[in-house]
């Protein structure tokens, strides 16, 4: 009775609940296998990281955390129109279209940055991969998406991306931007063929450099 009382119990080290089922993880089926493990063994819970680092990270989630809510918040207040008022008070020239075309392109692009830096940050964390030498990327990187949706809401005024917003679509611009700054990588090589185009490439400007003569 002992001896099948010991085979039937089961150690929470070798075994995983799926919906209610005990099984053993070297039988996991193939549709259960993208559960987020973070490369752990079962059981591990106790963060890997050292009491500074924790620290560190919390300092990051907080800064994260800190832009995602101020990026809705200036959301709210540009629809509501205070940032209009409280930005353009007298100036009679100002257009209020064009206000929000670009307010709503720049706070897409940084709510988008923003969301893809979330992302990022909490899946280094839980993968280990984490290191304070990506602080500067997490710092800066809501600006640099918001800053590339603005020059994007340029290029699309201009015609060069061959396409069309109307001026008072807030949504369509604030989901562009949103885009924009979500993959701004993505962005930035569309910029960089335009640039290319109109520019040339770097490479066929080192073909017609002059050759200097080596006598």
């Amino acid at each position: 009775m002992v001896e099948d009382a010991k085979n039937d119990r089961h150690s929470d080290h070798d075994v995983i609940d799926l919906g209610g089922s005990l099984t053993s993880p070297a039988n996991i089926p193939k549709e259960v296998e993208h559960l987020n493990t973070d490369e752990r063994p079962l059981g591990d819970w106790e963060s890997r990281y050292s009491k500074i680092a924790q620290k560190a990270i919390k300092y990051d989630a907080a800064y994260v955390a800190f832009i995602l809510l101020a990026t809705l918040i200036l959301i709210f207040l540009t629809w509501r129109g205070t940032v209009f008022d409280f930005a353009v008070s007298g100036c009679n020239a100002c257009s209020k279209s064009t206000f929000y075309k670009y307010a709503y392109f720049y706070l897409g692009g940084q709510l988008g940055g923003t969301l893809f830096g979330v992302k990022y940050l909490y899946n280094v964390v839980a993968r280990g991969w984490w290191n304070i030498d990506r602080r500067l990327w997490r710092l800066f990187s809501p600006h640099l998406s918001g800053g590339l949706a603005l020059a994007v809401c340029a290029l699309v005024d201009s015609g060069i991306f061959g396409l069309t917003t109307k001026a008072t679509a807030g949504a369509g611009n604030l989901s562009l931007g949103f885009i924009t700054g979500y993959f701004a990588d993505s962005a930035l090589r569309k910029m960089k063929e335009i640039a290319d185009t109109v520019f040339g490439s770097p490479e066929s400007h080192a073909s017609q450099s002059p050759q200097v003569s080596k006598e």
